[in-house]
C-alpha cells in the first residue's frame, strides 16, 4: 500500500509540473497566432522562425526612450529595447502587424522580432 501511495504522489508531481510548462494562448491570441505567428520569420533572418508558442503576443504599450523603440511586454511588465534589425518596418519585405496592434517575440531579455501597430 505505502509503494502505491509513493508512485501515485510521484505521479501526480510529474504530471503537474508538465501541465504547468503547457502553454496556451488565450482564445483571443489564438487566431493570430494560428495566421502570423505561426509563419512569421526574423526580419533579419527570413528563414529562421520568429516565434514558437510561448514567446509571442500582443505589445499594448511601446514607446521611444532615449531615442530607442521600447515595448512592454505584459506577461511581466518589462520593457524591452527593440533592436532596429529585429523591427519589421526596417525591411523591404515587411510583414504588416495581423490586427493593426503592435506584436513582439522575445525570451528573457532576446528580442527575436517586433511589428508596429497601424498609427505608430
Amino acid at each position: 500500500m505505502l509503494r502505491f501511495l509513493v508512485t501515485a504522489i510521484l505521479l501526480l508531481a510529474a504530471l503537474r509540473v508538465a501541465f504547468a510548462q503547457e502553454h496556451r494562448h488565450p482564445p483571443e491570441h489564438a487566431a493570430i497566432h494560428d495566421q502570423f505567428y505561426s509563419k512569421w520569420n526574423r526580419p533579419d533572418n527570413r528563414f529562421m522562425s520568429c516565434c514558437n508558442q510561448q514567446d509571442c503576443a500582443p505589445v499594448k504599450e511601446v514607446r521611444y526612450w532615449n531615442g530607442a523603440l521600447q515595448m512592454r511586454r505584459e506577461s511581466d511588465g518589462y520593457w524591452l529595447t527593440i533592436p532596429p534589425e529585429k523591427l519589421e518596418q526596417n525591411y523591404d519585405d515587411a510583414r504588416d502587424s495581423p490586427d493593426g496592434g503592435s506584436h513582439l517575440c522575445s525570451i528573457g531579455e532576446t528580442v527575436f522580432c517586433a511589428v508596429l501597430g497601424t498609427g505608430m
